[in-house]
This record gives C-alpha cells, structure tokens and sequence, in this order.
C-alpha cells in the first residue's frame, strides 16, 4: 500500500468515527446561568424546571421550561415522534434529567416556574405524591401538561 492510501484510509476511518460519534443521542448537561433556551432565548438558570429535546439525529435543544420544550415541539410537529426524546429536570433531584413522556406532574402556583406555567416534574409517581402530601398542588400527565401549556398560550 502506498503511503498516500494509508493516509487516506487513516483519514476516512477518523471522519467516520467522527460522524457515529456526533450522532449519539446522550442528554447534555445544560450548563445553568449560560446556556438559551431554544424556545423563549432567556438564559436558563432554575435547575429544577430546565428540559431538553434530542433529535433523532442527535441535535440537542435546551429550554428554560417545560412548557417552552412543548410550545417548541409543537411548533415543529414533534410531540407524537417517539425517534425524539425529550427530557425533563426532576423537581425531586435538580440537575437530573427524566422522561418527559413518562414524567409524574405537579401544578403548583406557589412554585414558580420561569415562564409562569408553574408545573414541577418529577421521575416518579411516589416522588410526586410525597411532595403532594406536603405542598399540595394539581396532579397531571404529560398529556395535561400539553393541554395546560396550549391553554395559557391562548
């Protein structure tokens, strides 16, 4: 083999990885008082209502608030795709990312959310419930939580 093949061959193995690896479909930390939301361009800084949108293609878009992910997604005709995945910050555990689709809800005017939907997550259901028990509150699904953002932007 000739020395340029090698190079070639050397050089296409790299873009290739390359490629399959900016493609991943990995959450990324949303760094708080930096980072925009895609949606609503405020600086995201509450770690308790951030969330995130990953495109099939590994795009990953960061909001300030649940309810900008949805207006987001509505806009884009993304809530039925289930290529993409959307996640949510956990009430319960701030900084850590859960399932938007299979998040449990809490609405709480009493803990106000950056963009005023005042809608907390969290992973799981038990985790809701306790902190129901204590701070009372509106309890919902993701599908309620789609309907409750359409309702405020009407």
């Amino acid at each position: 083999m000739t020395r340029s093949k090698i190079i070639s061959s050397t050089l296409f193995l790299v873009l290739t990885i390359i490629l399959f690896v900016s493609c991943g479909s990995e959450p990324e930390p949303i760094n708080y008082g930096h980072d925009e939301c895609e949606y609503c361009r405020m600086l995201i800084t509450d770690n308790k209502y951030g969330a995130e949108l990953i495109t099939k293609k590994g795009k990953i878009y960061k909001y300030d608030s649940i309810e900008c992910l949805i207006n987001y997604s509505l806009v884009e005709n993304l809530l039925g795709d289930n290529e993409v995945t959307m996640l949510v910050d956990d009430f319960s555990n701030p900084g850590n990312f859960t399932d938007a689709r299979t998040s449990s809800y809490l609405h709480n005017d009493n803990f106000r959310s950056p963009m005023g939907l005042n809608v907390m997550a969290f992973s799981t259901e038990e985790q809701r419930s306790n902190f129901a028990k204590e701070n009372a509150g509106s309890k919902l699904s993701w599908i309620e939580v789609i309907e409750l953002t359409k309702q405020k932007d009407n």
